[in-house]
């Protein structure tokens, strides 16, 4: 009887064990299921996904490709902040913005190039995106009235593969953006400085199909969110994209932002086209630009007015990403002042702005959503154009050194 129960006991203490045992396997089986769930959430959510996509070149940012519209992304908020310290050779007051501001654009002081949250929405049939910020970009480049907007805009599907947006915009010229995280580098190149940041209006985007997509829009004028009179600008863009690390694109802008009060008009023709090529070592951009506008000669007012620009561009990763090494060159011509307005010599003599520049630089990424980055850039205007004062002496030569932070999410 004893060896019975004891045999008995001794069944009941493994079993007791075993289930245990299973009870656990159980247990974990469930959390790794669970966790095999999550996982394909943020794989296949939208709304939870989140995508840290090398930027350079934005215009896939701002004029979205069929692939894009088609494409159920829901609400999406993000945000990014970038900081920097830079020094220039040409010396102005303490905390003044250097000439040509737009990105880095105070010497000597720790600063904030941008500090921007954004939210976007889009379904099978609408879209909309807002877009705050501040910083120096802001305060130097951006609208007076609707600073702190950087876009805001919605958008309709009206049929298939075409669709109407209104708003505030971001532009669509040139690939360099205003966004440092979307540049090959931090400082902006003249060609980028001069064109329009911003506008407001309508755009009408059709797909034609995966490589092809054409717009037509309407603004209130060039570079500017509020009317500044009773004539619109027009525009008309072209995308050829024929692979997925290569991309096209022609713009052109009909506009006159001369005052209804002025005898002769000043209509503006300018015209845009650049070609990028992106993988994951390398990236190449090129950009070039001719504008014309009525009445506008330097020497005689009633003479039609010419300027060009060319832009290059070029970034090559190292193994893995997270070292890069950038340049840039760039020219600009715009002897009888049709984008620069008035620029003053050492004689405070009128000038047209005739400009080369050279852009090097390193790069650190350690992930995909940041960066450091260290330039150096040197712009040459042409003799005549003495504007940048260096230890007392007026000269046509800046030289530009930027060290910036960007972090995104």
């Amino acid at each position: 009887m004893q060896k019975f129960l004891r045999y008995t006991l001794t069944l009941t203490i493994i079993l007791k064990v075993f289930n245990v045992w299973a009870q656990e396997d159980s247990t974990q089986y469930k959390i790794n299921e669970r966790l095999k769930a999550i996982e394909t959430d943020l794989k296949t959510n939208p709304n939870l996904k989140k995508e840290y996509v090398d930027l350079t070149f934005y215009y896939s940012q701002v004029f979205r490709n069929m692939a894009d519209s088609q494409r159920t992304q829901g609400f999406k908020l993000s945000g990014y902040i970038d900081a920097y310290l830079a020094h220039y050779s040409d010396q102005l007051k303490v905390g003044e913005f250097q000439k040509f501001p737009t990105s880095s654009p105070i010497s000597n002081a720790f600063s904030l190039n941008m500090a921007m949250v954004s939210a976007s929405y889009q379904n099978e049939k609408a879209r909309g995106v807002v877009t705050l910020h501040g910083g120096d970009i802001a305060a130097c480049a951006w609208s007076s009235k609707y600073n702190f907007i950087q876009e805001a805009n919605a958008g309709l599907k009206l049929f298939k593969n075409t669709w109407l947006d209104a708003g505030f915009f971001r532009t669509h010229l040139g690939f360099e953006s205003i966004q440092p995280r979307e540049n090959i580098g931090t400082s902006i190149a003249l060609t980028t400085y001069y064109e329009p940041y911003y506008l407001s209006g309508a755009k009408l985007t059709h797909y034609l199909n995966k490589k092809i997509s054409l717009q037509v829009s309407a603004f209130n004028g060039f570079n500017t969110y509020v009317a500044i009179n009773k004539k619109k600008a027009f525009g008309f863009s072209a995308i050829y994209e024929p692979y997925s690390h290569l991309i096209a694109t022609y713009n052109i802008l009909i506009s006159d932002n001369s005052s209804d009060t002025i005898q002769y008009n000043q209509q503006r023709i300018y015209q845009n086209f650049y070609i990028a090529f992106k993988t994951k070592r390398l990236n190449v951009g090129f950009e070039a630009n001719f504008g014309i506008q009525q009445n506008t000669g330097l020497v005689d007012s009633t003479k039609s007015a010419m300027m060009y620009s060319m832009l290059l561009a070029v970034k090559y990763k190292f193994k893995q990403g997270k070292y890069a090494v950038y340049g840039r060159v760039e020219v600009f011509n715009d002897k009888d002042e049709i984008l620069t307005g008035p620029v003053i010599n050492q004689y405070h003599t009128l000038v047209g702005l005739h400009a080369f520049g050279a852009t090097v630089g390193m790069e650190y990424k350690p992930i995909n959503n940041a960066f450091l980055r260290l330039e150096s850039r040197y712009l040459h205007l042409w003799n005549n154009e003495n504007i940048f004062y260096t230890n007392g002496t007026y000269t046509n030569v800046r030289l530009e050194v930027i060290g910036s932070l960007g972090v995104w999410f």
